[in-house]
């Protein structure tokens, strides 16, 4: 008989189950189904775990009535009445302090600004002037650098001539030993 049927007549006649525990000893797959129970038994508390504490008890909230909740309002609302208060008061004194500050001030603070306003209008007139006077030493000075441009170029054009002159009037002089080489004018 064949190999594949003698396994299909085999396991109908007897049911074996085939599962990665054939690999164990009797022993061994005693102890894992020890250890699989005592697991199971146990599964609240994983292996290592900390023993679970009591949450502390959560105190009761607190109702408070009508008359508390409009108690608490109007001492909030009297805290801050007081606090405007106080700042009006304070920008009152302020503002009388200084009223009185400018009055002891008034004469002489006329005087004061009308002293001001014509150094300042000395000021405007010296920095009308030196700006005038920067334009002018602006313009002079370009002035300047142009007639120096034209110069230049004149002088460029004069070397220029001066050089092709020289060209011609020398020649060269040549010896009978051709280490030796002369340069002479010709007048």
């Amino acid at each position: 008989m064949d190999a594949p049927h003698a396994v299909g007549d085999r396991l109908r006649g007897e049911h074996h189950v085939v599962s990665t525990m054939s690999q164990f000893t009797d022993s061994e797959k005693a102890r894992i189904l020890r250890e699989a129970r005592r697991l199971v038994r146990d599964r609240d508390e994983p292996p290592g775990a900390p023993l679970a504490t009591e949450p502390p008890p959560m105190p009761m909230p607190t109702i408070e009535s009508q008359d508390d909740r409009w108690r608490r309002e109007l001492e909030g609302f009297e805290r801050q009445r007081e606090a405007a208060r106080a700042a009006m008061r304070r920008e009152q004194r302020e503002g009388r302090e200084a009223m009185m500050h400018a009055r002891a001030l008034g004469a002489d603070a006329a005087e004061r600004i009308a002293a001001l306003e014509q150094r300042l209008d000395e000021v405007e007139r010296q920095i009308s002037e030196l700006s005038r006077a920067v334009g002018d030493f602006s313009d002079a000075v370009s002035e300047g650098m142009q007639k120096q441009d034209k110069g230049l170029e004149k002088l460029s054009t004069l070397l220029t001539e001066i050089r092709a002159l020289d060209d011609q009037h020398r020649a060269v002089l040549d010896l009978p030993s051709p280490l030796i080489r002369k340069e002479r004018r010709i007048n």
